[in-house]
């Protein structure tokens, strides 16, 4: 299946096609809509479907421990709903399907939706400059739109690796006004917006959304979504909470469990937008039903266009290694070759996985509070119901492959250390008894790579239905391979030869750096022969050279960092290039 196209590069063009005379009231519609989905039904599994379904949780149905909220429904039909374990450990509460959990990345849906519902009132447009409803933000070199901020090609760092940088404790509270106050200190772009992609699991963006929200309507986020989407579709159980402090009824605590103890993950945060949703399983039945509905009222369309692909100006998609990245920051992807799109969150204990199949208009959905991903209970659900319907094994048979043999000579051109410098990422290949490995710098073990028949292509052998391809090709008389997961875009990686430092050469890598945007001050020394800096909250960081002037850090906020010199070849600062920041600079002092 493929994702139909949007009418145009703006959902503006979309929106404004309705003839006048169709434009019925925000509320209207969503009266409409609810009447049309309140005819949801139960069915009755057999007692044997249901205790398989059941042994998918066995582990949490006995626990006196945090667990899981789970929700199958086949079209309009609630197949499955079932809680497992406990919403509040000390009042021994037990989790249901009313029990409210905070979904994390899940909440971006709803608040790119209540954008697409202030353009349709009229209330902002797509093409409106960013700081026309953020003032405060600089004025970039270049125009950055809400349309920007929708199709997550801003030029924006992350906020989240930011404030990992300055954070002084893990359980620090950050508020909504703390994400704006980190997001305006960046007064340059790290790409014209619209030519390329931000970080995938971005916050920034998703914040700058929910404060134009607010601007806009004259009414906090919160506020704006119970009125116009949770209170119409009687969603009782959802809301964004946009104060850590807020009273919830009926909510599940955030636990974490290590080493057999159990303990509260508490979140202080108060920064709706990107996070900060609660929800039940009940109302994600509600929310959806609308997925799978056969209305064609507007404001079903409307909703629906969350499923389309965000989008560059010359028309290119996010094909990230999860998908191809919708509106709704949902991924869109084969799932053992049958379309499906994946939603997940993972906020301090919480966790949630969402997989929809839209042409077995099946669903399937894993709320939890145990900081356990739950991904794997979540598609077990959807094996029970579509096992025959799957076009492509659970694993890939290695047999099946059409490989080569290449000679050990061969073999050993293709060793050694590669780096990719936008991210930040090191990793290594190697041979053992005639057979190529890729792996992490720091493991031993590594997954093989078997040589296939096009020439410079390799697969990675994996225990799962994931197709990882290397295709190797020379950069400037290096050699250098793509790494490609699925149908994803490329991720470059090139060969480098660890540089190795004596103690004197390493020192003038040392000292005082000051980054003036974050008023933050970082202190290079040396312990045990390696580069080392410390985190505000204490976490030490030690870093490898990788090439004259490049180091790669042991934690993502400092995955690469480049020195910088000056005319006379004098180290002047840094800048870090990880997963999620580009270009910050840091001042030698």
């Amino acid at each position: 299946m493929k994702i139909q196209k949007p009418k145009s590069r703006f959902l503006s063009v979309f929106i404004s096609s309705i003839p006048a005379e169709n434009k019925m009231s925000q509320k209207s519609f969503l009266t409409l809509l609810f009447l049309s989905i309140s005819t949801i039904v139960f069915s009755q599994l057999s007692n044997v479907e249901e205790q398989r379904i059941d042994s998918i949780f066995s582990e949490w149905s006995k626990n006196n421990g945090p667990g899981v909220a789970a929700g199958l429904m086949f079209g309009n039909d609630i197949i499955y709903k079932k809680g497992f374990g406990l919403a509040q450990i000390e009042s021994e509460q037990r989790i249901t399907t009313q029990t409210k959990f905070q979904i994390d990345h899940l909440s971006r849906q709803f608040t790119v939706l209540a954008i697409l519902i202030l353009e349709q009132q009229g209330k902002l447009s797509f093409t409106d400059p960013v700081q026309k409803y953020i003032p405060e933000l600089p004025e970039y070199e270049h125009l950055l739109t809400i349309s920007h901020l929708i199709n997550h090609s801003s030029g924006l760092n992350d906020y989240g690796m930011t404030k990992v940088i300055l954070r002084k404790h893990e359980d620090d509270v950050f508020t909504h006004g703390d994400a704006l106050d980190l997001i305006k200190t960046q007064k340059e772009l790290n790409f014209i917006p619209g030519t390329a992609f931000s970080y995938i699991v971005s916050l920034t963006e998703l914040s700058l959304l929910a404060e134009v929200v607010a601007k806009a309507s004259e009414q906090t986020l919160s506020a704006f979504t119970k009125e116009h989407i949770f209170g119409p579709l009687q969603m009782q159980n959802t809301h964004f909470v946009e104060d850590y402090n807020t009273i919830i009824s009926d909510f599940a605590k955030s636990y974490q469990v290590e080493d057999e103890k159990t303990k509260l993950k508490v979140i202080n945060q108060s920064n709706a937008g990107p996070t900060n949703l609660y929800t039940s399983v009940d109302d994600l039945f509600i929310w959806y039903k609308i997925f799978n509905s056969p209305s064609n009222s507007t404001f079903t369309e409307l909703i629906k266009q969350l499923d389309q692909p965000v989008k560059l100006e010359n028309g290119n998609t996010c094909n990230s290694s999860w998908g191809i990245m919708t509106l709704g920051r949902g991924f869109f992807h084969k799932e053992r070759g049958l379309p499906a799109y994946w939603q997940y969150g993972l906020s301090g204990g919480y966790a949630t996985n969402v997989f929809r199949f839209p042409e077995q208009q099946l669903i399937s959905f894993v709320l939890g509070n145990n900081n356990r991903y739950n991904g794997m209970p979540a598609m077990s659900m959807a094996y029970h119901f579509l096992e025959n319907k799957f076009p492509e094994p659970r694993e890939i048979d290695i047999n099946t492959i059409k490989s080569r043999k290449i000679s050990r000579s061969q073999l050993k051109n293709y060793e050694g250390h590669y780096w990719n410098s936008d991210r930040g990422i090191a990793r290594k290949i190697f041979t053992r008894n005639d057979t190529l490995y890729y792996a992490r710098l720091e493991q031993n073990q590594g997954a093989r790579m078997i040589p296939l028949k096009t020439k410079e292509k390799f697969q990675l052998q994996v225990e799962s239905d994931d197709k990882i391809y290397f295709s190797f090709k020379e950069i400037e008389g290096q050699t250098a391979y793509d790494i490609i997961l699925g149908e994803s875009d490329p991720y470059p990686y090139i060969k480098y030869e660890p540089i190795v430092y004596s103690e004197e050469n390493l020192k003038l890598y040392t000292g005082y750096f000051y980054a003036k945007d974050l008023r933050i001050v970082y202190h290079f020394d040396i312990e045990d022969g390696k580069l080392q800096t410390k985190r505000p909250d204490g976490t030490v960081i030690r870093f490898d050279p990788v090439t004259k002037d490049v180091f790669r850090g042991n934690r993502g906020s400092f995955g690469g960092i480049r020195y910088h010199r000056d005319s006379d070849n004098v180290i002047i600062g840094f800048s870090i290039h990880t997963v999620g920041i580009q270009n910050l600079q840091f001042r030698k002092i």
